[in-house]
């Protein structure tokens, strides 16, 4: 039966697929059934590697990629699965720092391409399930494994890790995960298992009672960054109870809470997957952020992107802009329809100096549509080269969707 003689053939095949970047909640499937079937079919590779499981609605991505690079700076062979890619597919899985290869996809889709085609599998389940099956391939030591949405029916839910983790609580995909931060938190929380630690970011108390609800019902043991008191000022990153001081890159001071959660974790599993303090703290130091989040886009240009979707992302990003330099940046962002709130539109109003790039797409923002809301100039294929142009001297920030990635970085290489 095997129609996929090449990568090609797989990429065209996934292409077909409906995906939630282009359709919203009808490209994605809430319930665990055709992943754990698929899965139980494969042999059940979930069950074949040890994991840390990360939920959460901001710091995910900081958060895991922080984690793949502490442990492989510590000597062990690390997974990481992440979504959404920015540039291409590939990086979704990650071997030990390195996005796995052609070979590897292709190997999987020609391996199960029967299995596949019975099993009406959602882009995010296949990539799921692909994931598992290389990371028990490859035999890795620990995989670090993000969440697509929510926590308690998201694909990635059929795993047992040696740590629960939820970075931060706030409002985003109600129209999947329900219309208030208790809601929300209730799936999210939803990956807490029997007997297994949860670590929190940065959780208000009332999210927090929540998931402790979640996890005395479980037996599950909480550790808090917040417990821990850490503190991040001008890249400044510090846990004063426990003498730690160290001079990172990191701009967003609410890297402070994904830093010291990554430190708890570290510590819960010191038994198991030892790091020492001086590793810890030379990769911590090293750590330029995950690819997106507040990355500078070149080494002689005051020029950032920043993918912040919802509104305490657009808040930390805008709070960081000021931080870095009293002058007045220049915002060149784009939105999902669905993420056009009044608090993000409002944020975005106060600055006199901005652009809307309209991304393709059905559930991209248009600009007719921002426009009864926000007053922003129009950057297009056609004219981004000579409105760039413009501000080589500038501070600029590239912001809005993470699907908006691959454009910016089109435009400026």
């Amino acid at each position: 039966m095997n129609s996929f003689k090449n990568i090609n053939h797989i990429w065209e095949y996934l292409d077909k697929i409906p995906k939630f970047q282009d359709k919203g909640a009808v490209a994605a499937n809430f319930e665990l059934g055709n992943i754990t079937k698929f899965c139980t079919q494969m042999g059940d590779p979930q069950n074949r590697f040890s994991s840390i499981h990360v939920a959460g609605t901001n710091g995910k991505g900081t958060t895991c990629h922080l984690l793949e690079a502490v442990y492989l700076q510590a000597g062990y062979k690390t997974g990481l699965f992440t979504s959404p890619h920015l540039l291409r597919y590939n990086e979704r899985i990650r071997i030990s720092g390195k996005d796995i290869d052609d070979e590897k996809i292709l190997e999987f889709f020609q391996k199960y391409e029967g299995e596949l085609r019975n099993s009406n599998l959602t882009y995010f389940e296949i990539s799921t399930a692909l994931a598992f099956w290389i990371f028990a391939e490859e035999k890795v030591d620990i995989a670090i494994i993000e969440t697509g949405l929510g926590g308690r029916l998201d694909s990635t839910n059929i795993i047992t890790p040696k740590v629960s983790v939820i970075t931060s609580i706030g409002l985003d995909h109600q129209d999947i995960l329900g219309n208030t931060e208790v809601e929300i938190t209730k799936e999210k929380a939803g990956i807490i298992k029997e007997n297994i630690p949860v670590v929190l970011g940065n959780i208000s108390e009332e999210n927090e009672r929540v998931i402790s609800e979640v996890a005395r019902s479980k037996n599950a043991d909480i550790y808090t960054a917040s417990e821990l008191d850490p503190v991040l000022v001008k890249g400044l990153f510090s846990i004063p109870e426990q003498k730690i001081s160290i001079q990172t890159k990191l701009k967003e001071e609410v890297n402070k809470w994904n830093v010291c959660a990554v430190y708890q974790i570290k510590e819960i599993l010191s038994h198991e997957f030892p790091v020492s303090k001086e590793k810890f703290i030379e990769t911590v130091s090293a750590f330029k952020g995950a690819p997106g989040r507040f990355e500078q886009l070149f080494s002689d240009k005051e020029w950032y992107f920043s993918g912040a979707h919802n509104t305490q992302a657009l808040h930390s990003t805008l709070q960081t802009i000021s931080e870095i330099s009293d002058e007045e940046p220049v915002i060149i962002f784009s939105l999902m329809r669905d993420k056009m709130s009044s608090e993000v539109l409002n944020l975005l109003e106060q600055y006199e100096n901005k652009y809307f790039f309209e991304l393709p797409g059905e559930r991209s923002a248009s600009h007719n549509e921002l426009s009864k809301h926000v007053k922003a100039q129009i950057i297009t294929e056609n004219n981004q080269k000579s409105i760039l142009k413009e501000f080589e001297s500038a501070l600029v920030i590239f912001t809005g969707s993470f699907y908006f990635y691959s454009t910016v970085k089109r435009w400026v290489i």
